[in-house]
């Protein structure tokens, strides 16, 4: 009847009566009953979308008479037809752009891989989706971090929210959905199960929690049908505890232990359950293989054995592509471009130092000055303009090659130069054997009349700062962190970083003198503002350093925590409170959420004038669910899309000044000026103790 026949999803494609390609994506309608089912099809007319309900499963189908070619998508009930339905049109549109012309030939001749990026961009728009569910505290998100992150986390504060989560294996994605186990707000569960192609059920060992996941089973069963369950059972060193054979009798479904579970059998529970083992197992090997030269990678360059390195370096890239990854995302390529790239700079970067320190003889020599080092130059002389016992600012890397330089011309050039010389040799080592590879650090040291204080705020550069010794610790270290953190920026290719010092900096610099109380602190902060203005993506910059381009709302509130060490005996554990701004049905909840706060962000988006307006209301709330004066911090946000921008740095002073708060100008995606934020807040906090 048909001589060519595409399911989607569950990818088949047969041709007369031959199945000549198989690419599965989950559990799916059986292909006999799907051979069933399409001797009816041949009656409905063409070029349009059909559907037919079947059991659990809705089957939309496209049929093209003429060239014999029929298009079925096979999905759930509760799948988004309108989005199914541009799927099979577009994979209609593609399939006879490649094939019509040879729709005839022997099917051996016909090669189908061509077509695999629009299977792969299907499968990407429409993933399988799994959902934890567990109550308080069972460790759902540990599972998730370690699905993810290779390590579980030694601390975690439990979500009052929703979270989304994607597994990427190879050109396979996989949505991880993980719930909060709080109860009082549990009649949200429905909504999250529903729609889910798998379910895991995390719980404890215990007799009464385990008989608590059965009313996890009714609301899967009434949301999610057509969804694989299974068990993952935590605590099950302890005593007094079920096996995991009595668990599966009591629940009815497969239960696998979590003591000692390792990311690679997670990921085959997760295979498993979606019915996708076979398939991925393939991927799998490839993703082993390329881990085993990743550690060969890094082995030559440890060697400085470049040429193995770069032979090593294209096998990488090639499975890569093969995988369909970007490598250009992955640190492998990121250090083979930093060696490369430093190898053709080293001799301009040297020659560049001697100029410099022979403070420049020759005015009609010619200096070569890029646009990166002409941005370093000028946010370095704002530095020594805003702190006036700044002698000189060196930038260099982490091997001690100066990429720039600014000194003051009254301050002896031979002598200060002279010390830059030694002193950025002598201490490099000195900074490597007791920092290693640390990202951030800060030191002060005192040579004779001058302090150098070095600092670092990621892996590519060290800042020194030379200074009198009536320059306060204390300022040292806020100008420094900030000035280290925006040169990491621009060496990173940001180039619509600020060079401007904001007057919070300052502020913040002259906190008690200079003084910092010795001890362990703790503070809690609340970030509130509307929905998308960026609190999560400030939150997760300043507690993990990485941004995402896209995620969940928070619904309720998240919890988190960091410890910013601020000198050696002084340290303060952030508590943050990300309080949701979306969702009015959980404003009668927030009042909760205030309770025993220190400190509040206020975020604005600086492109949505909007969410300014309602600092009014952000700022009531506080007021009234607040007994007590708390810092507060105007944050405007999401300053790196300039051409976007309508709310003025002005906007926001006139505001701040109106009730008396500071203000500073942040972008979560580059990360400019974020921890700055936090810091104020810390030393303000230390102010009161």
């Amino acid at each position: 009847m048909y001589r060519w026949i595409i399911i989607l999803k569950q990818v088949c494609i047969y041709k007369d009566a031959v199945l000549i390609y198989k690419r599965s994506y989950g559990k799916i309608i059986p292909q006999e009953i799907i051979k069933t089912l399409i001797k009816d099809f041949y009656k409905e007319e063409i070029g349009s979308v059909h559907y037919r309900n079947y059991e659990k499963y809705r089957i939309s189908y496209i049929i093209e008479k003429d060239f014999k070619v029929l298009f079925i998508f096979v999905n759930n009930k509760d799948d988004d037809s309108i989005f199914i339905q541009k799927e099979l049109i577009r994979c209609k549109v593609e399939f006879f752009n490649l094939f019509k012309n040879i729709l005839d030939d022997p099917a051996e001749k016909i090669n189908l891989t061509s077509f695999e990026p629009i299977i792969d961009s299907i499968q990407n728009r429409f993933p399988p989706i799994i959902a934890f569910i567990g109550y308080h505290g069972v460790g759902k998100t540990s599972i998730i971090d370690l699905l993810r992150t290779k390590e579980i986390p030694i601390q975690h504060e439990p979500k009052i929210s929703g979270d989304i989560a994607t597994l990427k294996i190879g050109r396979f994605y996989i949505l991880l959905r993980d719930f909060t186990g709080q109860e009082d707000i549990g009649f949200l569960w429905n909504n999250f199960v529903k729609g889910s192609d798998a379910v895991i059920i995390v719980t404890d060992s215990n007799f009464s929690s385990v008989k608590r996941c059965k009313y996890f089973l009714k609301v899967i069963n009434e949301e999610a049908p057509s969804a694989n369950i299974t068990t993952l059972v935590n605590k099950q060193d302890l005593i007094n505890i079920l096996k995991t054979s009595e668990i599966e009798n009591i629940l009815g479904v497969k239960t696998y232990p979590v003591t000692a579970t390792t990311r690679e059998k997670l990921i085959e529970i997760t295979l498993e359950i979606l019915d996708i083992k076979e398939e991925v197992s393939p991927i799998l090997e490839l993703l082993n293989k390329r881990q085993l030269l990743i550690n060969e990678f890094g082995y030559a360059v440890n060697n400085i054995n470049l040429e193995k390195a770069a032979l090593v370096y294209q096998k990488l890239i090639d499975i890569c592509a093969e995988l369909g990854d970007n490598p250009s995302e992955m640190k492998f390529y990121r250090r083979y471009h930093e060696i490369t790239n430093k190898l053709r700079s080293t001799n301009h970067i040297k020659e560049e130092f001697t100029s410099e320190i022979s403070g420049l003889e020759n005015e009609d020599s010619p200096v070569r000055i890029s646009s990166l080092e002409g941005l370093l130059k000028k946010l370095l002389s704002n530095y020594m303009i805003k702190v006036e016992g700044v002698i000189s600012v060196v930038v260099s890397d982490r091997d001690g090659f100066v990429i720039s330089l600014q000194s003051k011309k009254d301050s002896g050039d031979e002598s200060v130069l002279g010390a830059i010389a030694a002193t950025v040799d002598s201490f490099i080592e000195r900074i490597k054997k007791e920092f290693g590879r640390e990202s951030s650090f800060f030191n002060i040291t005192t040579i004779h009349d001058k302090k150098f204080a070095y600092c670092s705020m990621g892996s590519k550069s060290i800042l020194l700062t030379i200074s009198e010794l009536l320059t306060s610790d204390t300022e040292l270290r806020v100008f420094s962190e900030h000035i280290a953190g925006k040169v990491e920026l621009l060496l990173e290719g940001n180039i619509n970083v600020s060079l401007e010092i904001p007057e919070i900096i300052k502020s913040l610099s002259k906190t008690k003198d200079g003084k910092i109380p010795t001890g362990t602190f703790a503070l809690k902060l609340i970030l509130t503002g509307d929905y998308g203005v960026g609190k999560t993506s400030l939150n997760l910059r300043f507690v993990q350093n990485i941004f995402k381009e896209s995620y969940r709302s928070t619904v309720g509130v998240d919890i988190s925590q960091k410890i910013m060490y601020l000198s050696e005996n002084s340290k303060l554990k952030f508590i943050i409170w990300d309080i949701g701004g979306q969702i009015e049905r959980m404003a009668q909840h927030r009042s909760r959420f205030y309770g025993g706060a220190n400190a509040a962000f206020i975020v604005v988006d600086r492109t949505r004038p909007k969410s300014l307006n309602n600092v009014e209301k952000w700022y009531g709330e506080i007021r009234r669910f607040i007994d007590k004066s708390v810092i507060i911090i105007l944050i405007g946000n999401k300053s790196d899309l300039e051409d976007e921008i309508d709310v003025s740095e002005g906007d926001l002073k006139k505001i701040a000044d109106l009730h008396g708060f500071k203000y500073i100008l942040t972008s979560a995606k580059t990360g400019e000026n974020v921890n700055e934020a936090f810091r104020y807040i810390a030393y303000r906090f230390l102010e009161s103790v």
